[in-house]
Protein backbone atom coordinates (compact mmCIF):
# COMPACT_ATOMS: atom_id res chain seq x y z
CA UNK A 1 0.00 0.00 0.00
CA UNK A 2 2.56 2.29 0.82
CA UNK A 3 3.79 2.28 -3.08
CA UNK A 4 0.29 3.09 -4.07
CA UNK A 5 -0.16 6.00 -1.80
CA UNK A 6 3.29 7.82 -1.86
CA UNK A 7 2.93 7.85 -5.48
CA UNK A 8 -0.52 9.49 -5.28
CA UNK A 9 0.52 11.76 -2.99
CA UNK A 10 3.50 12.54 -4.86
CA UNK A 11 1.61 13.35 -8.00
CA UNK A 12 -1.28 15.11 -6.04
CA UNK A 13 1.29 17.67 -4.28
CA UNK A 14 2.83 18.60 -7.62
CA UNK A 15 -0.70 21.23 -7.37
CA UNK A 16 -1.71 21.13 -4.25
CA UNK A 17 -1.00 21.32 -0.81
CA UNK A 18 -1.05 17.33 0.22
CA UNK A 19 -0.86 15.73 3.83
CA UNK A 20 -0.86 12.13 4.64
CA UNK A 21 -1.15 10.22 7.57
CA UNK A 22 0.79 6.82 7.80
CA UNK A 23 1.78 4.58 10.72
CA UNK A 24 5.35 6.00 12.04
CA UNK A 25 6.73 2.24 10.97
CA UNK A 26 6.49 3.78 6.83
CA UNK A 27 9.86 3.74 4.94
CA UNK A 28 9.23 7.49 4.12
CA UNK A 29 12.08 7.19 1.25
CA UNK A 30 8.49 7.46 -1.48
CA UNK A 31 7.64 10.65 -0.60
CA UNK A 32 8.55 14.29 -2.30
CA UNK A 33 9.89 16.23 0.31
CA UNK A 34 7.09 18.73 -0.15
CA UNK A 35 4.45 16.45 1.33
CA UNK A 36 3.28 17.25 4.59
CA UNK A 37 3.84 13.44 6.53
CA UNK A 38 2.03 12.65 10.11
CA UNK A 39 3.25 9.70 11.66
CA UNK A 40 1.00 7.30 14.10
CA UNK A 41 1.80 4.56 16.45
CA UNK A 42 -0.01 1.83 14.41
CA UNK A 43 0.82 -2.00 14.51
CA UNK A 44 1.55 -3.52 11.01
CA UNK A 45 -1.26 -5.62 11.55
CA UNK A 46 -5.21 -3.89 11.33
CA UNK A 47 -6.69 -6.50 14.12
CA UNK A 48 -3.69 -5.35 16.19
CA UNK A 49 -4.53 -1.77 15.49
CA UNK A 50 -7.72 -2.44 16.84
CA UNK A 51 -6.40 -1.88 20.52
CA UNK A 52 -5.74 1.33 19.51
CA UNK A 53 -9.39 2.00 19.83
CA UNK A 54 -8.88 2.31 23.51
CA UNK A 55 -6.30 4.91 23.06
CA UNK A 56 -7.80 8.03 23.58
CA UNK A 57 -4.83 10.56 23.41
CA UNK A 58 -3.86 8.72 19.95
CA UNK A 59 -6.69 9.98 18.64
CA UNK A 60 -7.16 13.48 20.35
CA UNK A 61 -3.23 14.06 18.49
CA UNK A 62 -4.72 13.15 15.34
CA UNK A 63 -8.00 15.10 15.56
CA UNK A 64 -5.84 18.09 16.35
CA UNK A 65 -3.32 17.36 13.30
CA UNK A 66 -6.22 17.23 11.01
CA UNK A 67 -8.13 19.66 12.47
CA UNK A 68 -5.51 22.10 11.66
CA UNK A 69 -4.91 21.24 8.89
CA UNK A 70 -8.76 22.04 8.08
CA UNK A 71 -8.31 19.76 4.63
CA UNK A 72 -11.26 20.50 2.14
CA UNK A 73 -11.19 16.54 1.43
CA UNK A 74 -9.95 13.58 3.09
CA UNK A 75 -9.11 10.33 1.05
CA UNK A 76 -9.22 7.19 2.60
CA UNK A 77 -7.05 5.22 1.16
CA UNK A 78 -8.42 1.63 2.17
CA UNK A 79 -11.11 0.83 4.40
CA UNK A 80 -9.04 0.50 7.92
CA UNK A 81 -11.31 0.63 10.97
CA UNK A 82 -10.11 3.83 12.06
CA UNK A 83 -11.59 5.92 9.22
CA UNK A 84 -14.74 5.81 11.55
CA UNK A 85 -13.37 7.46 14.48
CA UNK A 86 -11.88 10.57 11.92
CA UNK A 87 -15.31 10.24 10.45
CA UNK A 88 -16.80 10.89 13.81
CA UNK A 89 -14.50 13.54 14.89
CA UNK A 90 -14.30 15.73 11.43
CA UNK A 91 -16.88 16.79 9.40
CA UNK A 92 -15.64 17.05 6.17
CA UNK A 93 -15.80 15.68 2.78
CA UNK A 94 -14.89 12.15 2.20
CA UNK A 95 -13.39 9.78 -0.71
CA UNK A 96 -12.67 6.09 -0.24
CA UNK A 97 -10.35 3.77 -2.31
CA UNK A 98 -11.76 0.64 -2.24
CA UNK A 99 -9.41 -1.72 -3.72
CA UNK A 100 -11.03 -5.02 -3.01
CA UNK A 101 -14.87 -4.77 -2.97
CA UNK A 102 -15.08 -8.93 -3.00
CA UNK A 103 -12.87 -10.45 0.37
CA UNK A 104 -10.33 -12.89 -1.57
CA UNK A 105 -11.02 -16.52 -0.48
CA UNK A 106 -9.21 -17.65 2.67
CA UNK A 107 -7.86 -14.34 3.95
CA UNK A 108 -9.28 -14.57 7.26
CA UNK A 109 -11.63 -16.50 9.17
CA UNK A 110 -15.36 -16.14 9.22
CA UNK A 111 -15.66 -14.08 12.97
CA UNK A 112 -13.35 -11.42 11.72
CA UNK A 113 -14.63 -11.26 7.93
CA UNK A 114 -17.78 -10.95 9.67
CA UNK A 115 -15.99 -7.72 11.34
CA UNK A 116 -14.55 -6.33 7.99
CA UNK A 117 -17.53 -6.54 6.50
CA UNK A 118 -19.86 -4.53 8.57
CA UNK A 119 -16.77 -2.13 9.01
CA UNK A 120 -16.72 -2.28 5.23
CA UNK A 121 -20.09 -1.65 4.27
CA UNK A 122 -20.82 1.52 6.96
CA UNK A 123 -17.80 2.99 5.23
CA UNK A 124 -18.87 2.93 1.90
CA UNK A 125 -22.40 3.37 2.98
CA UNK A 126 -21.28 6.71 5.28
CA UNK A 127 -18.25 8.26 2.42
CA UNK A 128 -19.21 11.05 -0.39
CA UNK A 129 -17.07 9.42 -3.21
CA UNK A 130 -15.93 5.83 -3.36
CA UNK A 131 -12.93 4.93 -6.10
CA UNK A 132 -11.90 1.68 -7.51
CA UNK A 133 -10.07 0.08 -10.23
CA UNK A 134 -11.71 -1.11 -12.81
CA UNK A 135 -15.62 -1.77 -14.54
CA UNK A 136 -15.96 -5.26 -13.22
CA UNK A 137 -15.22 -3.75 -9.64
CA UNK A 138 -17.17 -0.96 -10.02
CA UNK A 139 -20.26 -3.82 -10.87
CA UNK A 140 -19.32 -5.68 -6.89
CA UNK A 141 -20.13 -2.17 -5.55
CA UNK A 142 -23.49 -1.76 -7.24
CA UNK A 143 -24.38 -5.18 -6.27
CA UNK A 144 -23.73 -4.36 -2.50
CA UNK A 145 -26.68 -1.74 -2.96
CA UNK A 146 -23.84 1.17 -3.24
CA UNK A 147 -25.61 4.01 -5.43
CA UNK A 148 -23.48 3.81 -8.66
CA UNK A 149 -23.28 7.80 -8.75
CA UNK A 150 -20.98 7.29 -5.84
CA UNK A 151 -19.05 5.17 -7.48
CA UNK A 152 -16.13 6.51 -9.78
CA UNK A 153 -13.52 4.27 -11.69
CA UNK A 154 -10.16 5.42 -11.85
CA UNK A 155 -7.29 2.77 -12.94
CA UNK A 156 -3.81 1.75 -10.68
CA UNK A 157 -1.02 3.74 -11.55
CA UNK A 158 2.47 2.90 -12.74
CA UNK A 159 5.14 1.77 -11.14
CA UNK A 160 8.06 2.91 -13.12
CA UNK A 161 9.55 4.62 -10.28
CA UNK A 162 10.76 0.56 -9.71
CA UNK A 163 13.21 1.28 -12.38
CA UNK A 164 15.77 3.35 -10.36
CA UNK A 165 16.45 0.05 -7.91
CA UNK A 166 17.54 -2.06 -11.30
CA UNK A 167 20.81 -2.28 -11.80
CA UNK A 168 22.25 -1.72 -15.29
CA UNK A 169 23.97 -5.16 -15.98
CA UNK A 170 21.16 -7.58 -15.10
CA UNK A 171 20.70 -10.19 -18.11
CA UNK A 172 17.66 -11.56 -18.93
CA UNK A 173 17.38 -15.57 -17.87
CA UNK A 174 14.69 -17.14 -19.34
CA UNK A 175 12.77 -17.10 -16.25
CA UNK A 176 8.71 -17.43 -15.58
CA UNK A 177 8.12 -15.06 -12.57
CA UNK A 178 5.75 -15.47 -9.72
CA UNK A 179 5.27 -12.21 -7.93
CA UNK A 180 3.52 -11.29 -4.68
CA UNK A 181 1.85 -12.72 -1.27
CA UNK A 182 1.26 -16.51 -1.58
CA UNK A 183 -2.06 -16.95 -0.93
CA UNK A 184 -4.67 -19.79 -2.38
CA UNK A 185 -6.73 -17.77 -4.48
CA UNK A 186 -3.63 -16.44 -6.28
CA UNK A 187 -3.66 -20.00 -8.25
CA UNK A 188 0.04 -21.07 -7.90
CA UNK A 189 -1.49 -24.80 -7.81
CA UNK A 190 -2.51 -24.43 -11.57
CA UNK A 191 1.20 -23.03 -12.26
CA UNK A 192 2.35 -25.62 -11.03
CA UNK A 193 0.40 -28.05 -12.86
CA UNK A 194 1.12 -25.65 -16.02
CA UNK A 195 4.93 -26.40 -16.08
CA UNK A 196 4.31 -29.97 -16.11
CA UNK A 197 2.98 -29.45 -19.30
CA UNK A 198 5.70 -26.69 -20.29
CA UNK A 199 8.19 -29.22 -19.61
CA UNK A 200 7.29 -31.80 -22.50
CA UNK A 201 7.80 -28.97 -24.76
CA UNK A 202 10.56 -26.90 -23.33
CA UNK A 203 13.70 -27.46 -21.32
CA UNK A 204 15.67 -24.37 -20.49
CA UNK A 205 13.68 -22.35 -18.41
CA UNK A 206 13.12 -21.53 -14.72
CA UNK A 207 9.89 -20.69 -12.93
CA UNK A 208 10.29 -18.24 -9.74
CA UNK A 209 7.61 -18.09 -7.34
CA UNK A 210 8.75 -14.97 -4.33
CA UNK A 211 6.64 -13.57 -1.93
CA UNK A 212 5.26 -14.08 1.33
CA UNK A 213 3.16 -16.86 2.63
CA UNK A 214 2.70 -19.92 3.21
CA UNK A 215 4.40 -22.20 0.30
CA UNK A 216 3.58 -25.68 2.61
CA UNK A 217 0.71 -26.83 0.41
CA UNK A 218 2.83 -26.72 -2.66
CA UNK A 219 5.73 -28.40 -1.26
CA UNK A 220 4.74 -31.86 -1.84
CA UNK A 221 4.78 -30.61 -5.78
CA UNK A 222 7.85 -28.41 -6.17
CA UNK A 223 10.16 -29.87 -3.73
CA UNK A 224 12.14 -32.01 -6.20
CA UNK A 225 11.68 -30.10 -9.08
CA UNK A 226 14.95 -28.33 -10.19
CA UNK A 227 12.59 -26.00 -12.64
CA UNK A 228 11.25 -24.00 -9.45
CA UNK A 229 13.50 -21.01 -7.59
CA UNK A 230 11.17 -20.17 -4.05
CA UNK A 231 12.15 -16.79 -2.55
CA UNK A 232 9.31 -17.27 0.21
CA UNK A 233 10.41 -14.06 2.22
CA UNK A 234 9.50 -10.49 2.12
CA UNK A 235 11.60 -8.67 -0.81
CA UNK A 236 12.95 -5.57 -0.60
CA UNK A 237 13.01 -3.09 -3.94
CA UNK A 238 16.05 -3.75 -4.73
CA UNK A 239 15.32 -7.65 -5.11
CA UNK A 240 12.28 -6.65 -6.93
CA UNK A 241 13.83 -4.87 -9.50
CA UNK A 242 16.37 -7.92 -10.33
CA UNK A 243 13.36 -10.36 -9.82
CA UNK A 244 11.48 -8.69 -12.86
CA UNK A 245 14.25 -7.30 -14.88
CA UNK A 246 15.95 -10.93 -14.91
CA UNK A 247 12.59 -12.50 -16.20
CA UNK A 248 11.38 -13.02 -19.34
CA UNK A 249 7.48 -12.98 -18.30
CA UNK A 250 5.45 -12.58 -15.12
CA UNK A 251 2.71 -15.07 -15.00
CA UNK A 252 -1.30 -14.12 -12.56
CA UNK A 253 -2.65 -17.56 -12.45
CA UNK A 254 -5.07 -16.21 -9.80
CA UNK A 255 -8.48 -17.98 -9.72
CA UNK A 256 -10.31 -14.68 -8.38
CA UNK A 257 -8.62 -11.18 -7.59
CA UNK A 258 -9.90 -7.53 -7.90
CA UNK A 259 -7.03 -5.67 -9.51
CA UNK A 260 -3.37 -6.11 -8.92
CA UNK A 261 0.13 -3.61 -8.57
CA UNK A 262 1.78 -6.26 -10.48
CA UNK A 263 1.19 -5.51 -13.74
CA UNK A 264 2.16 -2.10 -13.79
CA UNK A 265 5.59 -3.36 -12.34
CA UNK A 266 5.72 -6.11 -14.85
CA UNK A 267 4.74 -2.89 -17.65
CA UNK A 268 7.50 -0.53 -16.01
CA UNK A 269 10.27 -3.47 -16.58
CA UNK A 270 8.72 -4.12 -20.36
CA UNK A 271 7.91 -7.61 -19.17
CA UNK A 272 4.81 -9.33 -21.30
CA UNK A 273 2.04 -10.88 -18.76
CA UNK A 274 0.19 -13.75 -18.82
CA UNK A 275 -2.51 -13.50 -16.56
CA UNK A 276 -6.62 -14.89 -16.22
CA UNK A 277 -9.80 -13.77 -16.80
CA UNK A 278 -10.46 -12.54 -13.29
CA UNK A 279 -11.77 -9.11 -11.44
CA UNK A 280 -10.60 -6.06 -13.67
CA UNK A 281 -7.42 -7.81 -13.85
CA UNK A 282 -8.21 -7.99 -17.94
CA UNK A 283 -9.40 -4.08 -18.35
CA UNK A 284 -5.81 -3.29 -17.87
CA UNK A 285 -4.05 -6.01 -20.36
CA UNK A 286 -4.42 -6.24 -24.15
CA UNK A 287 -4.92 -9.46 -25.16
CA UNK A 288 -2.60 -10.36 -27.67
CA UNK A 289 -0.58 -7.13 -27.49
CA UNK A 290 0.86 -6.81 -23.71
CA UNK A 291 0.12 -10.06 -22.58
CA UNK A 292 -2.09 -13.14 -22.97
CA UNK A 293 -5.41 -13.64 -20.78
CA UNK A 294 -6.99 -17.16 -20.56
CA UNK A 295 -9.64 -18.24 -18.03
CA UNK A 296 -8.80 -19.05 -15.17
CA UNK A 297 -8.60 -22.71 -13.21
CA UNK A 298 -7.30 -24.09 -16.72
CA UNK A 299 -3.91 -25.24 -16.72
CA UNK A 300 -3.75 -26.03 -20.56
CA UNK A 301 -4.62 -22.61 -21.57
CA UNK A 302 -2.09 -21.31 -19.27
CA UNK A 303 0.71 -23.74 -20.37
CA UNK A 304 -0.10 -22.74 -23.70
CA UNK A 305 0.27 -18.73 -23.46
CA UNK A 306 3.35 -19.23 -21.30
CA UNK A 307 5.09 -21.70 -24.56
CA UNK A 308 4.33 -18.96 -27.16
CA UNK A 309 6.18 -16.35 -24.90
CA UNK A 310 8.89 -18.68 -23.86
CA UNK A 311 9.38 -20.30 -27.54
CA UNK A 312 9.51 -16.44 -29.48
CA UNK A 313 11.91 -13.83 -28.05
CA UNK A 314 10.74 -11.45 -30.50
CA UNK A 315 7.16 -11.60 -29.97
CA UNK A 316 8.04 -10.85 -26.26
CA UNK A 317 9.99 -7.56 -26.98
CA UNK A 318 7.15 -6.67 -28.59
CA UNK A 319 4.75 -6.91 -26.15
CA UNK A 320 7.24 -5.55 -23.57
CA UNK A 321 7.10 -2.41 -25.40
CA UNK A 322 3.31 -1.85 -25.96
CA UNK A 323 3.61 -2.84 -21.85
CA UNK A 324 5.62 -0.12 -21.42
CA UNK A 325 3.98 2.34 -23.73
CA UNK A 326 0.14 1.58 -22.05
CA UNK A 327 1.77 1.91 -18.54
CA UNK A 328 3.07 5.49 -19.91
CA UNK A 329 -0.65 6.42 -21.26
CA UNK A 330 -2.81 5.60 -19.40
CA UNK A 331 -1.54 4.62 -15.82
CA UNK A 332 0.57 7.62 -15.21
CA UNK A 333 0.11 9.30 -12.22
CA UNK A 334 -0.15 13.01 -13.43
CA UNK A 335 -3.36 11.62 -15.22
CA UNK A 336 -4.46 9.42 -12.40
CA UNK A 337 -3.99 12.93 -10.31
CA UNK A 338 -5.97 14.70 -12.42
CA UNK A 339 -9.48 12.50 -12.35
CA UNK A 340 -8.63 12.19 -8.75
CA UNK A 341 -8.78 15.87 -8.34
CA UNK A 342 -11.84 16.30 -10.36
CA UNK A 343 -14.02 14.04 -7.75
CA UNK A 344 -12.07 16.14 -4.88
CA UNK A 345 -13.49 19.58 -6.79
CA UNK A 346 -17.21 17.55 -7.36
CA UNK A 347 -17.17 16.96 -3.42
CA UNK A 348 -16.02 20.12 -2.58
CA UNK A 349 -18.27 22.20 -4.77
CA UNK A 350 -21.12 20.06 -3.27
CA UNK A 351 -21.66 22.21 0.35
CA UNK A 352 -23.66 19.36 1.85
CA UNK A 353 -21.71 18.08 4.77
CA UNK A 354 -23.17 14.59 6.18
Amino acid sequence: MIHYSSQLANALGKDNDVAIIIPSYTDLKYFDTNINIKLIRAPPSVILSLLYFFNIFAFMKLYAFIKSYNPDIIHFLNEHPYNNIIHCMIKCKTVLTCHDPVAHTGERNKLVMSFFNLNEFYQLKRVDKIIVHGKTLFKDLTQKNIDQEKIVVIPHGDYSFFEKFAESDIEEDNTILFFGRIKPYKGIKYLIEAEKIISKAAKDYKVIIAGEGDITPYNKDIANNHKFIIINRYIDDTEVALLFKKSVMVVLPYIEASQSGIIPIAYAFKKPVVVTDVGSISEVVADNKTGFIVPPKDSHALAAAILKLLNNHELRINMGENAYKKMKEEMSWDKIAIETLKVYKEEKNDKKIP
